[in-house]
């Protein structure tokens, strides 16, 4: 925050919703096992799930994003910062996900030196609302 400026918008990525998927339908699984009479399988189907939520949660983690005034902290597994002046425009990939009828948007940044930075925070007209308006104005 030395020169960035006020903080706009802080997050994390939508990064961690598969490992807690994961984690929940493995102890969901390893519970609902002991109401069955071959609950032996389900055990173990459960703990293999139940292993992968935890991998994804401590391995893959969480991004984080925040957004200043003059630049862009990306922090997780690879920090970056990108000033505000490093930025050319900003596209937003749309994305309809299968069985939702609203499609999903997510900001593009178009970078000076030619690269492009995917941020993985999704908004729609339903979803993330305040972050829509922070980044759509974000260059004016």
């Amino acid at each position: 925050m030395d020169n960035k400026g006020n903080v706009l918008f802080k997050s994390k990525t939508d990064s961690l919703k598969g490992g807690i998927v994961f984690l929940l339908l493995g102890f969901f699984m390893i519970v609902g096992s002991n109401f069955i009479y071959e609950k032996m399988m389900v055990v173990i189907l459960g703990s293999i799930v139940l292993l992968i939520g935890l991998y994804l949660l401590v391995f893959k983690g969480a991004d984080n994003i925040i957004i200043y005034e003059n630049g862009i902290v990306l922090s997780g597994k690879k920090n970056q910062v990108i000033d505000k002046n490093d930025i050319k425009s900003i596209a937003y990939k749309k994305l309809k996900p299968k069985r939702a009828f609203i499609p999903s948007y997510y900001a593009v940044l178009l970078l000076n030196n030619g690269s492009e930075q995917f941020i993985n925070i999704a908004f729609n007209s339903v979803i993330n609302k305040d972050y829509e308006k922070i980044i759509k104005s974000y260059l004016d």
